[in-house]
């Protein structure tokens, strides 16, 4: 069986997912996603929300990447991921 696979039906799209390739958390942030995408789409969001979203974002990022990657020596890149 594939890891997911996706069936399009004329009102439905249906995702199966193999339970072995990925664990409920990640599920559960999954769903919790695509409950806060659809509640955005039905407030009609204004542009300017969604600038402000992304400029929070990378606000938020900048200032706490350092808890989640680490510098090294590597030429080629300036972080990797810590584990």
């Amino acid at each position: 069986m594939e890891a997911v696979t996706i069936v399009s039906t004329d009102r439905k799209v249906i995702i199966t997912i193999d339970k072995s390739s990925v664990d409920s958390d990640f599920l559960a942030g999954l769903f919790d996603r695509l409950t806060v995408e659809q509640l955005l789409k039905k407030a009609d969001v204004d542009e300017d929300v969604l600038k402000l979203s992304d400029e929070i974002k990378k606000g938020w990022w900048k200032k706490n990447k350092h808890n989640f990657m680490e510098e090294t020596d590597d030429e080629n890149s300036n972080f990797r991921f810590s584990n």
